[in-house]
């Protein structure tokens, strides 16, 4: 066959392929109003409940792709949206808008009720009326922040498959937008260049900041808000730990954490609960007033800054002395409550401790030792920050000023014995002591730490050497011994003077 026969060929074929007459699809022209329809509503998103109400009943015309609608809601709006049977794309977002703004929806029937948490995630409504429908968002989670409702008409008209009586599945799971909660505890002045731990000593001050995220929106229609109620940042911290009460800064912060504006202290609470020796809990509360104001949205969160003393209670072990529990807990328009729980961070610290003893090893009691941050300190006795005096066991364990057992941070530090027990020679020299302590980035078994001495305690052995003068006799003979000495010392320089002069005067007689 040559190729000119083959192209003449399909030439005629392609005249006699394009001659062969469209049919369409669509098996469904007429319409059926006898036909009942069905919707089905799909959301995989817990703590939803969607309220699906029928607006229009449909009314067909002598065309049979045309129909219009007996609006049945009492909304003008919706009415001359759908006037003279119109339903088209640019229509729908006036009806939706118009259907939202409308709180009570008057006239409309209610057709049913999809509640995510007990009909699961999918729900079908069947045997319905033909008309227009309208699923609206009655009760969402907290952290919702933008809505969008879905009006649709049943049975509607393709080229391809005529008229369809029931809706492919709605994802109401799309429609809807929620934040995601996000909430930080730092240490903004750790010794230890990790804001999650840090370690110190009493009487040192520990800055705390809690980071959490703005929920929520505000909009230019207000049905379209999503306002909250309520807004309350919590915390758990340590008994080691005295929290300032008036520390708090509470701070509006955009999405790279930059301070925008301060909250005027007018606008939240801080309630404490605070005991000596007892952890302290504390809430840091919006007030309502003000999350109804705009600018609150207009951040990304929410800073709260505050501080507390390392104080007497702290423990040295390696569980450390933890600022806890931080939680974030709000409420929508509804009242719907969320929470996120945060992050602990934790604060360390560490104590020191003098064993004394003889040249025996018998432990001694009474001597007075001092504590000091600098080897010249130290040497010059001054500037202690605790002193101690051996008991029984022959510890010294220092305090402070207070009389608190001190408790210090890791690093060097220098101890200088004051006095020396009855009997015993005073060291002189001054001791160097440090507390090695070793720290993770990782959280593991409790702690960050990962080495440290025993139970936060580091220690040194100092010993004395007793007194070398005659104790036979008693005082009585130690005071007579020493007149002797003294005496003795004074003649030989009596003799040594006069046996110069002596020598002088014959030098000068030759």
């Amino acid at each position: 066959m040559t190729k000119r026969l083959i192209s003449m060929l399909l030439a005629v074929f392609m005249v006699a392929a394009l001659s062969i007459p469209f049919v369409s699809a669509a098996t469904n022209a007429n319409l059926d109003t006898t036909q009942k329809v069905s919707i089905t509503l799909n959301c995989n998103k817990a703590g939803y409940d969607f309220e699906v109400y029928r607006i229009a009943d449909l009314v067909t015309t002598s065309n049979p792709y045309s129909v219009k609608y007996d609006v049945k809601v009492n909304n003008a709006a919706v009415k001359t949206a759908v006037a003279n049977g119109n339903f088209a794309e640019a229509d729908r977002g006036k009806i939706l808008d118009a259907l939202d703004k409308d709180s009570g929806l008057g006239g409309a029937t209610v057709v049913g009720d999809f509640e995510v948490d007990e009909d699961g995630s999918t729900k079908t409504f069947n045997n319905l009326a033909q008309g227009i429908y309208y699923v609206r968002t009655i009760n969402f989670p907290a952290g919702v922040k933008s809505v969008t409702n879905s009006c649709f008409a049943l049975p509607y008209y393709t080229s391809d498959n005529g008229w369809t009586y029931s809706l492919d599945a709605i994802n109401l799971a799309a429609k809807v937008a929620e934040d995601e909660p996000e909430i930080e505890k730092e240490i903004t002045n750790s010794t230890k260049n990790d804001v999650h731990y840090t370690d110190v000593s009493l009487g040192d001050t520990v800055n705390f900041e809690i980071t959490t995220s703005v929920l929520g929106a505000v909009s230019e229609i207000p049905e379209h808000d999503f306002k909250l109620n309520s807004y309350v940042i919590s915390d758990l911290m340590s008994k080691g730990l005295t929290l300032d009460q008036n520390s708090f800064v509470v701070s509006l912060a955009d999405e790279d954490y930059d301070v925008i504006s301060t909250i005027a202290p007018e606008n939240y609470t801080v309630n404490i609960t605070a005991a000596e020796g007892q952890d302290t809990t504390f809430t840091v509360s919006l007030k309502k007033t003000y999350l109804q104001a705009a600018d609150f949205y207009d951040a990304a969160y929410v800073l709260t800054d505050f501080s507390a003393v390392l104080n007497k209670y702290a423990t040295t072990e390696v569980v450390g002395n933890p600022n806890e529990a931080v939680k974030l807990t709000y409420t929508n328009k509804n009242d719907v409550e969320g929470e996120v729980e945060g992050n602990k961070v934790f604060v360390y610290t560490y104590q020191l401790e003098v064993h004394k003893f003889d040249e025996a090893g018998t432990k001694l009691q009474g001597a007075e030792f001092a504590l000091y941050t600098t080897e010249a300190n130290a040497k010059n006795e001054e500037n202690a920050i605790a002193t101690g005096i051996s008991d029984a066991n022959g510890i010294v364990e220092f305090k402070n000023s207070n009389n608190e057992v001190m408790r210090v941070a890791s690093g060097k530090y220098f101890v200088k014995e004051l006095q020396a027990p009855e009997g015993f020679n005073k060291y002189t020299d001054v001791i160097p002591v440090e507390i090695n302590v070793t720290y993770s980035h990782t959280f593991a078994n409790g702690t960050y730490i990962q080495n440290a001495p025993e139970h936060g305690t580091a220690s040194v052995d100092v010993k004395n050497s007793k007194t070398v003068l005659p104790q036979t006799g008693g005082q009585g003979n130690v005071i007579a011994y020493s007149i002797a000495i003294t005496l003795a010392a004074a003649g030989g320089i009596i003799f040594f003077v006069a046996r110069k002069k002596k020598k002088n005067s014959a030098d000068k007689a030759a």
